[in-house]
């Protein structure tokens, strides 16, 4: 059998599963209402959770540097890829986490893997939450060392896993806010433990900054937690593109060395981060703080209104669990024949038998729209 068989009968194969995905086309700008395959559908599957992708000032200062400094960077940050608003970003977001440096990076999956990677060898051990995600289970493999995996936001499991392992680096590493749960773990119990440990403590904040702590800083700000690395993302909440390392000036200085995923890509156009600053200086102002108590507020509102949302009370990101792969896709097209669009999540973003909705909201909704979908979501499913 060829290759064009292989592929055919692989992909039949997910099809048979209900787990073949296809793409969705959106038209214009993303915000509370797009337009999706043609059809103008209400948004609940949106990351942009303060409604910024769609922010003229975030958009004029994209397009003020397109002009001034056209449309790509060129090379990688180590060649001739380094531009002077790259380094203003830095800046700006090592001032906003209050770390001593920050590193950027091209997505939030490049720079979990490049901080993975440069600091992880063989020999080491990391703890990894069971339901972290794809780019910090990739980059512990990747790293050679070895791999524990402990429940779910068990710090007692994890306190047990490190007493049982002694030599090389030890490093913990954990979502603040599970990006399909919608949970918050206990940031400052697990930086308890893992420094009782002499372990170093990485958490991946890519959906909590902007939405949670003193501007936006994060689910670890809020907790009073200063992590040894902590990475967030610009493409959620920030609603540009790219992501960041926020730690010390050393361990940028080696990530600029030794993180692949960052040596070996191409910088973000300059525009990208015109626009990222633009966007953080809404986030980090009276502004941003307003368009995270809108995204509070339709969190509470629709947990009051839907049971079956599970994550933590504020959180953006509401999931409803169903199950069943095919069941959920079918409410995912009902809801959409409503003019809602909430896409059915399925293995292997989830573990099998977890298939869910992913309600997910943003400072751009109404109430009386969160307050409609909240109905349609009590009635998917029924008969």
């Amino acid at each position: 059998m060829g290759l064009d068989e292989d592929v055919r009968a692989e992909l039949s194969a997910l099809e048979a599963s209900h787990r073949l995905r296809t793409p969705r086309v959106v038209d214009g700008v993303v915000g509370a209402i797009i337009t999706l395959d043609g059809a103008t559908v209400l948004n609940l599957s949106s990351n942009d959770y303060l409604g910024l992708a769609a922010d003229p000032r975030v958009a004029r200062a994209a397009i003020a540097a397109l002009e001034q400094h056209g449309t790509g960077a060129g090379a990688s940050r180590l060649v001739t890829g380094t531009h002077r608003l790259h380094e203003a970003l830095e800046v700006a977001v090592a001032d906003w986490m209050q770390t001593p440096a920050a590193r950027l990076f091209s997505s939030g999956y490049a720079a979990n893997l490049g901080v993975l990677t440069t600091l992880l060898r063989p020999g080491d051990v990391v703890f990894s939450d069971a339901l972290n995600h794809a780019s910090i289970i990739d980059g512990c493999r990747l790293s050679r060392a070895e791999i524990v995996v402990y429940p779910h936001g068990d710090v007692a499991g994890l306190a047990a896993g490190l007493a049982r392992r002694a030599g090389g680096r030890q490093i913990v590493v954990t979502e603040s806010l599970f990006s399909m749960d919608g949970d918050i773990v206990d940031v400052a119990a697990l930086a308890r433990v893992s420094r009782a440990a002499g372990a170093v403590l990485i958490v991946d904040e890519a959906h909590a900054v902007g939405c949670h702590g003193v501007e936006g800083r994060g689910v670890c700000a809020e907790a009073g937690v200063v992590p040894d690395v902590l990475v967030g993302t610009f493409g959620k909440a920030l609603g540009t593109y790219g992501a960041f390392a926020a730690c010390s000036a050393d361990l940028a200085a080696l990530l600029w060395n030794r993180a692949r995923s960052f040596v070996f890509s191409t910088a973000l156009p300059p525009s990208v981060a015109a626009a990222t600053l633009a966007a953080l200086a809404i986030v980090r102002s009276g502004e941003g703080d307003e368009r995270r108590s809108v995204v509070a507020g339709h969190a509470r509102r629709l947990r009051a209104r839907v049971p079956d949302a599970g994550g933590a009370p504020t959180s953006a990101i509401a999931p409803i669990l169903v199950g069943d792969d095919r069941e959920v896709m079918r409410r995912t097209a009902d809801l959409l024949a409503a003019g809602v669009f909430v896409q059915g999540i399925r293995p292997p973003t989830v573990p099998a038998g977890t298939a869910r909705l992913r309600v997910s909201l943003s400072a751009a909704l109404a109430p009386d729209q969160v307050e409609r979908a909240s109905d349609l979501l009590c009635n998917a499913g029924r008969p």
